[in-house]
């Protein structure tokens, strides 16, 4: 690693060390000025986060939209603080966990299973309950530009339970993974271009990556949907429901289902997506 990145891995080193000592009362604390800082004074892709809203919910008014779009500056910020304060902070908060036994159910029939979700909610808290009690798990990971931050993100990972696969690895590993009946996380809402699967997506079309539905159709692991949302008082639900498939289910229905169910998510907890990706770059109407 060179200076940059080496100085950016004990940075985020230092951080963490401190927000794990923290309560959490300092870490809401945290949370809110940093998002209320940066929703007014680094707006990068603000405008294209209040646009998405808006084309998701035409019904509402921009009032409305804006403070959504607060919420999500919330969301996503509260994520990073958790992932720093990992262990403390999954120690520290009550979780609520609703259908586990789908995910037991499935981890039975030793196919291993197929987590899917999206960039929504508290999906490194997600991630730590599920390594914390004992569920292996792997996820399919961006590889980080910066080796420092790359190494941080890694290592927190790890030390919860948590293995990676990088994308563009060979697939080989993701079969791996679940021929060893482990679950495999992909979250599976990104524009994917010409390289996906189109679906409609609050009434608009949108590609999005098609690999769980392939991983499917191949291996017959389960395919499960799975996020974690926040109430008003700060408590974390983690819910598992099971992507419906038979023997004439294609790459295209099952995506869409799974692509509904994140839709019915969002509509229920609007702040908690990430708004920010340019969710329909490509125009497909």
């Amino acid at each position: 690693m060179n200076f940059k990145e080496r100085f950016t891995y004990k940075f985020l080193r230092f951080l963490s060390r401190h927000l794990n000592s923290v309560d959490d009362k300092r870490r809401s604390l945290y949370v809110n000025i940093l998002a209320g800082f940066i929703y007014k004074f680094i707006p990068i892709r603000k405008q294209v986060a209040l646009a998405n809203i808006q084309t998701s919910f035409p019904n509402s008014d921009i009032k409305w939209a804006k403070k959504e779009l607060k919420g999500s500056y919330r969301i996503v910020i509260k994520n990073f603080i958790d992932f720093l304060s990992i262990p403390a902070v999954v120690q520290a908060s009550n979780f609520t966990i609703k259908n586990l036994d789908v995910l037991d159910s499935a981890l039975k029939q030793k196919k291993g299973v197929i987590l899917v979700t999206g960039h929504f909610g508290l999906w490194e808290k997600w991630g730590a309950w599920l390594g914390n009690n004992g569920y292996p798990l792997w996820g399919i990971i961006q590889k980080q530009s910066n080796k420092g931050s790359d190494l941080f993100f890694r290592e927190t990972r790890e030390s919860y339970g948590m293995g990676h696969i990088y994308k563009r690895s060979s697939l080989n590993e993701a079969y791996k993974v679940l021929n060893q009946n482990k679950i495999l996380i992909l979250a599976s809402d990104q524009d994917a271009k010409h390289k996906g699967v189109l679906v409609d997506f609050f009434g608009k079309k949108t590609s999005v990556p098609k690999g769980a539905a392939l991983f499917h159709l191949k291996t017959k692991a389960a395919l499960i949907f799975s996020v974690g949302t926040l109430d008003d008082n700060g408590n974390m639900t983690i819910s598992f429901e099971l992507v419906e498939a038979d023997k004439k289910s294609s790459v295209e229905s099952i995506t869409q289902a799974y692509t509904k169910m994140l839709e019915l998510k969002i509509s229920e907890f609007p702040d908690h997506y990430f708004w920010f990706h340019k969710k329909w770059k490509s125009d497909y109407s």
